[in-house]
């Protein structure tokens, strides 16, 4: 008796095969894509980041690639020991230096926490400070973002002397709080307090090992 032909679709390993096929389309389409995109998505990242810059020193921001271009100066330098360069954005407004601006890190609840921190030429105080990236939960720890946070931070004392300033908590409906003092929000005091941690520390690292090599 001649054993019947059996088709390929009802073979065990037409199921396979045909995923395999599928995700290889799948895969090639994505990477396509991806690198069509590429270029767009770093050059919008990049305007939000000039953007951000041009705001911690209350720039206009109408003409984003051109006022940059008007006033800030794209500067790095090395740390003793250190190999990687270390950039920052140093703003200029007829012919008088406004500040430095330095990209900082901190660590929050579920990650890390990027921000944009502006000081006055003199290291005293905070001109602006602006979160950029952050995963903390949304509608809590996420409303670091908010702009009457962040906004708590603008012309506050960083430097007492030598030594960095230390802020502390108060409830977010407070009523006059002093100027060592920052609303946290509500539900979300791990958070704020990353923040808080991150400005610290960061102008810490900034102000007292990195000052004198500007």
């Amino acid at each position: 008796m001649e054993k019947e032909k059996v088709e390929f679709k009802e073979t065990r390993a037409y199921p396979v095969i045909f995923m395999i096929v599928i995700t290889i389309i799948f895969v090639g389409i994505l990477a396509v894509f991806y690198h069509s995109t590429k270029g767009r998505v770093e050059q919008r990242e990049r305007i939000e980041l000039q953007k951000a810059v041009l705001n911690a020193f209350n720039l206009p921001t109408d003409n984003v690639q051109e006022n940059y271009e008007a006033y800030i100066k794209e500067l790095s330098f090395k740390q003793e020991g250190q190999e990687e360069e270390i950039t920052y954005y140093q703003a200029t407004k007829d012919e008088e230096t406004l500040g430095n601006a330095f990209i900082i890190f901190g660590k929050g609840l579920w990650g890390g926490i990027t921000a944009l921190i502006a000081y006055t030429p003199d290291y005293q105080n905070i001109i602006n400070f602006a979160i950029i990236n952050q995963s903390e939960t949304p509608g809590l720890g996420g409303r670091i973002t908010e702009e009457w946070f962040t906004r708590q931070f603008s012309d506050k004392q960083i430097m007492t002397g030598n030594e960095v300033n230390k802020f502390d908590m108060v409830a977010e409906n407070a009523d006059n709080i002093t100027s060592t003092q920052v609303k946290q929000i509500t539900g979300a005091s791990l958070s704020s307090r990353a923040v808080l941690d991150m400005i610290t520390n960061e102008s810490q690292r900034i102000i007292q090992t990195l000052k004198e090599a500007l």
